[in-house]
């Protein structure tokens, strides 16, 4: 019988081993468990598990047992038992076995099996543990636990072979405001708030949905289509418990963009894209955090695409034609300067700005574009000039992107001086920042400026979250107002407004500035300034954007004649 035993053993061991080295990682695969079966009924084992006793200075202090039955059938004999114990790199594996109660005890051939297959067990699981561990790094962000970017590409390529990509959304999300999380509760405890906020959300979607981490604060998804109404809601803002008494708990939301994944596309690339171009939508100051791939983001991702396949060429042809939009001195209602906007004349229609611009800000080809305009400002100017009119000051916009230039200030007055232009023709008109970064190299580009002589215009103030300091520490020539101050009629905050508009203009007199006020429009709002003591305008109530030839003919006149 005994005989039989070890026979049938030597049998069975081949198709184990043949079946452990088809597993990749998981130890409990049925195929394993059927083997294992085998080999226990076959050698009178009633019971067999194993644990792993992990070190404390591997788990953070704690030392903890993880157990794994892997075969129990009828009752075991704790005396009549047999182990292995092995030190491994993650802890003390013991492996177990029990005979049946009342079983004569193995003899000395059947524990010298035993042991064989209790080893060579330990060695198939281990190499098992250590696939599932280089698995575990290649496919999840180590810090939150989620999956990674070469994860979620993988499921997506498998859901496209198996014609079920249909069924789902892709989602590309970043936190809102998170570097204010950081400042807050400090980097660690950041930390943990976004790792609970990505948990929170794999277990809010349930099975069949897979959220990774690109990096930062930058995430992707991918989830069936009756969950998006789960996955907007949680975005929209959801309460994440801190370890700070001072602030318990915070909010976290994000700008999302979403794609409904159709049937005809084909790989993840054109997957992702579409989500990411809904994101970017979000951005734009008037759209709301969350945004679905439809027809019209359809049509700026056209758009986009025929702006960078066109650009450098529309540069090379002078496409970008410059437009001057007058600015007027209120007190005799005369020209005073002029404001230099971009206009796109590609293939015989004119290109509104709004329709190129945010898109080019979001790349280096902005600044190709600022330095452009800036040159044939000056270009306009020396032939006006030249001609012997009575040029005024005309203002240049600045992207702040074009702040990581650090040669810029440079550059700026090269380009003027190239052209022999007196500085005092030139503004360079910067939108306002709330960015560390951007702040001191904004800091830096105005001191040059101001030191060199080049006028500089803090632009559109007010349209964001302005700060005093920006005007209080920065050497500014104008402070241009945004449009929104000015009071709409039987608009709800018209009085605020004037109230808000009147002690801003105040401000800026008061500390030097020059102020100008733009999207003048009406009467009321022109005998508004004036009230106020404010007598630098700019606005359709004057003149819309003109282009150059009927701009130098206001320079001629200069006069406007305006009807009080």
């Amino acid at each position: 019988m005994k005989n039989e035993t070890n026979t049938r053993f030597s049998e069975l061991f081949p198709d184990f081993i043949r079946k452990m080295e088809q597993t990749n990682t998981d130890i409990l695969d049925p195929s394993i468990t059927d083997a294992v079966t085998d080999i226990c009924r076959a050698m009178g084992i009633s019971y067999f598990h194993a644990s792993i006793e992990i070190s404390p200075e591997l788990n953070k202090g704690v030392c903890i047992t993880r157990q794994t039955t892997y075969f129990s059938e009828g009752e075991y004999d704790e005396k009549l038992s047999y182990s292995i114990k092995k030190h491994t790199p993650g802890g003390i594996a013991n492996y177990n076995v029990y005979q049946h109660k009342g079983a004569a005890p193995w003899t000395d051939e059947e524990i010298k099996n035993i042991d064989i297959f209790l080893t060579t067990f330990f060695i198939f699981n281990g190499r098992a543990r250590a696939m599932s561990l280089c698995d575990d790094l290649m496919y999840h962000d180590v810090d939150l636990g989620v999956y990674n970017l070469k994860f979620l590409l993988k499921m997506v390529k498998q859901l496209l072979a198996q014609r079920k990509a249909a069924e789902y959304f892709c989602c590309r999300f970043n936190l809102r405001k998170f570097s204010l999380v950081n400042r807050i509760l400090g980097r660690d405890e950041a930390t943990n708030v976004m790792r609970t906020f990505a948990k929170g959300l794999v277990e809010t979607l349930g099975k069949n949905s897979y959220v990774c981490r690109l990096g930062g604060d930058n995430f992707l998804m991918i989830f069936p289509n009756e969950k998006f109404d789960t996955a907007y809601n949680y975005l929209a803002g959801t309460e994440i418990p801190t370890a700070n008494p001072k602030t318990p708990f915070i909010k976290i939301s994000a700008r999302a963009g979403y794609f409904d994944i159709l049937e005809e596309c084909r790989t993840p690339d054109s997957i992702i894209d579409r989500a990411s171009l809904a994101l970017n939508m979000t951005r734009n100051k008037h759209s709301c955090n969350q945004i679905i791939y439809d027809a019209k983001v359809r049509e700026m991702e056209e758009r986009n695409r025929m702006i960078d396949d066109n650009f450098n060429s529309a540069i090379e042809n002078e496409e970008f034609l410059i437009y001057y939009q007058p600015k007027v001195e209120l007190q005799n209602y005369s020209l005073c300067g002029a404001e230099a906007l971009c206009r796109w004349m590609h293939g015989g229609k004119l290109i509104p700005p709004n329709d190129f611009i945010p898109y080019l800000e979001e790349s280096s080809n902005i600044c190709t574009l600022d330095m452009y305009m800036l040159e044939h400002v000056c270009r306009d100017i020396r032939r006006w000039l030249d001609n012997g009119l009575d040029v005024v000051k005309i203002s240049v916009n600045l992207s702040r992107v074009n702040l990581a230039n650090p040669t810029l200030a440079k550059q700026i007055i090269s380009t003027i001086a190239k052209y022999n232009v007196p500085f005092k023709y030139i503004e360079i008109e910067i939108t306002e920042t709330t960015s560390e970064m951007d702040l001191h190299e904004l800091m830096k580009l105005v001191r040059a400026l101001h030191e060199a002589k080049i006028c500089t215009s803090i632009d559109d103030f007010g349209a964001g979250y302005s700060s005093i300091n920006l005007i209080r520490d920065l050497p500014w020539d104008t402070m241009k107002i945004d449009r929104n101050f000015l009071p709409v009629k039987d608009e709800q905050y018209s009085d605020k407004k004037k109230t808000v508009l009147k002690h801003v203009i105040s401000l800026a007199q008061e500390m030097g500035l020059e102020c100008m006020v733009e999207g003048v429009e009406t009467t009321e709002h022109v005998a508004f300034l004036k009230e106020n003591n404010c007598y630098y305008a700019q606005g359709y109530r004057f003149d819309k954007p003109l282009p150059v030839e009927l701009f130098e003919e206001r320079l001629k006149t200069k006069v406007f004649k305006i009807d009080d």
